[in-house]
């Protein structure tokens, strides 16, 4: 396979054409911190969506996926719910986030906190989580795939040198365009993602005998693999639909695509069109139970979806399928670093370091940052173990921590910054010891920690003395937003 010049030529195509697409998108961008941060906020609603989508749809969800289908059954089909949930959370929370940044000028996370909050302990402490659990979800993408690299080229390509490719693709068109350039390359890289996930789903099943034969099988030989029977695998499906949607919100790369949304109207279209795109999990779901019956008995779920094909499809389609698995690593990455980059030039280097640093000087301050914030990854990438899906709920869950205090911010008129700095010290500190020392499910013991940090969140904020400043600012803005929207 090694020999195949069509299956170098289909690799090397694929780490072109974001290559080529920064330098349409490098011609487009200004030498500011805006256009590059948040492409001016003049985000279109299809680039939006493209964007948001390719970002959604990690390694997590599509590896992870199909693995997840493949040890657990049905449970995993909650992702259409928290798809929904996803798509319903940009307009509930994501019209307001984009209408206070336009509105106050903000670029990361920890600048609606700051602004509301006023509180720089509870600035450090977001910041600190969303670097920890963001560059612990980056990993999530990185093992999830890069070895397929080296089987597809047998062995020609290794998986480092294929990590360390990428990683200069990425850093290269990241340095070139900004968010301009994730825009554009996740545009290409959506529309491989979908195409692969479904053609691996139709191919395996039809593989494994055709749909109704795989469902009847898996019937007839082990229900628990289509019913979802049972208190714990339902409390699992629920506890599921609550964390990933939130955890992924949460995430810095997320803040900086509602920042950049160029009006309102993107978040009344924006939900439909991801309510729609679930429609990509039959693949997963398809490939998930064509597993069960191909590869009986369990084993290596991770590598599972590599292994079908390998002994399945022709080298060209198999090559192809690989490809659409890095593009969902690659399409989730470029966003973490360039929102990491982002968040080093704003939150640390522009309020702890040097704070009269002008705008147009932090954009060389990101790009630094982005190629050093890259190394870092690319050697936790040689050193942290590969399990994909328990390391994807665990990232997710530390990130849904930061909503509590988010939609306080947003609703609740008696919020306070000290409420918000215990509850979410309580919840990731609940968290990591109930993850450590319980039996629980991670994302079940998530869920249980977002209660805690809201319940912590609340009680404080009722018992603590008055904060006058952050009162009047939730008043304010929620006035504000209601008579600029309509």
């Amino acid at each position: 396979m090694s020999e195949n010049p069509l299956i170098l030529l289909m690799i090397c195509s694929f780490m072109f054409v974001p290559l080529f697409l920064a330098e349409i998108a490098g011609k487009k961008v200004l030498p500011t911190g805006s256009s590059f941060f948040l492409q001016s906020r003049k985000m279109g609603v299809l680039p939006m969506y493209a964007t948001v989508f390719a970002t959604w749809m990690s390694a997590f969800a599509f590896m992870g996926a199909i693995a997840y289908f493949y040890e657990e059954g049905p449970i995993y089909m909650t992702t259409v719910g928290w798809d929904a949930l996803f798509a319903l959370l940009f307009y509930l929370l994501g019209r307001r986030i984009w209408f206070y940044g336009k509105q106050h000028n903000y670029i990361t996370a920890t600048d609606f906190f700051s602004d509301i909050y006023g509180s720089k302990t509870l600035n450090l402490l977001v910041t600190g989580i969303s670097f920890v659990f963001t560059i612990l979800y980056l990993q999530v993408q990185m093992v999830g795939g890069l070895f397929l690299i080296e089987v597809a080229t047998g062995g020609f390509i290794s998986w480092k040198a294929s990590g360390l490719i990428f990683f200069l693709v990425l850093v290269v068109y990241l340095w070139a365009g900004g968010l301009r350039a994730v825009t554009f390359a996740d545009a290409f890289y959506a529309v491989l993602i979908i195409v692969t996930i479904l053609a691996s789903g139709f191919f395996l099943i039809q593989v494994a005998g055709g749909i109704e034969v795989v469902f009847d099988r898996l019937v007839e030989e082990n229900l628990q693999a289509v019913v979802l029977s049972g208190g714990g695998r339902i409390g699992l499906w629920i506890c599921m639909f609550l964390v990933v949607p939130m955890g992924a919100f949460m995430g810095p790369q997320m803040w900086i695509r509602n920042y950049a949304a160029k009006e309102e109207r993107n978040f009344e279209l924006l939900p439909l069109l991801l309510c729609i795109s679930s429609i990509v999990c039959i693949g997963t779901l398809f490939a998930g139970n064509a597993g069960m019956i191909l590869k009986p008995g369990g084993g290596a779920a991770d590598t599972l979806i590599a292994e079908l094909m390998l002994e399945n499809a022709n080298p060209i389609f198999c090559t192809f399928i690989f490809l659409g698995i890095a593009a969902a690593i690659f399409s989730t990455a470029n966003s973490q670093i360039h929102a990491m980059s982002v968040m080093y030039a704003i939150d640390i280097h522009k309020r702890y370091i040097n704070k009269k640093l002008p705008e147009k000087s932090l954009v060389p301050v990101a790009k630094w940052a982005l190629l050093f914030i890259s190394a870092i990854a690319y050697l936790m990438l040689l050193l942290i173990p590969k399990n994909i899906f328990d390391m994807g709920i665990l990232a997710l869950s530390g990130l849904a921590q930061l909503i509590v205090p988010v939609i306080g911010g947003l609703f609740f008129s008696r919020s306070k910054g000290k409420a918000a700095i215990c509850g979410l010290i309580f919840g990731t500190l609940s968290f990591f010891a109930l993850v450590i020392f319980s039996p629980l499910d991670t994302s079940i013991s998530a869920v249980l920690a977002l209660g805690l940090n809201g319940l912590t969140f609340v009680l404080l904020s009722f018992l603590l003395p008055q904060e006058p400043n952050t009162k009047r600012k939730i008043i304010q803005y929620k006035q504000n937003f209601t008579q600029g929207i309509k």
